[in-house]
């Protein structure tokens, strides 16, 4: 199988205990976009988004470093700007304070830069 990112209103409850483990006790928001990475129908990564913000992104532990992140964070550039957003903001402080370093280094990897305290990246038209 491979990767798939799905764009939810609200996660499925199949996928529930794997995004449990990706949460690390982290309660999810009444409402936002949620971006569900999937590999072989286990759930890899989470993310979500209101309006321009990024306010959670994270991939399993044991599923980093094989470009799942990467394809996350495109797919949500991609939803973002057909909904005419332009430009992501993301605040690395969302994360726990041992992973807020490893996610500053992503997103700038990913063409992020520090814009007032957060991180941000342009949309292109």
């Amino acid at each position: 199988m491979r990767l798939t990112v799905h764009c939810l209103e609200q996660l499925p409850a199949i996928h529930r205990h794997h995004a449990d483990i990706i949460l690390q006790g982290r309660a999810l928001p009444e409402q936002a976009v949620f971006y569900l990475a999937t590999f072989n129908d286990k759930a890899v990564a989470l993310a979500w988004r209101q309006q321009e913000r990024i306010d959670f992104i994270a991939v399993r532990d044991i599923t980093r470093r094989r470009g799942i992140g990467r394809e996350l964070l495109r797919q949500i550039r991609q939803e973002a700007q057909a909904a005419g957003l332009t430009r992501l903001d993301c605040n690395p402080a969302q994360a726990p304070e041992e992973q807020r370093a490893g996610l500053a280094a992503f997103l700038t990897s990913q063409g992020f830069s520090t814009q007032a305290g957060l991180l941000s990246c342009c949309l292109d038209k």
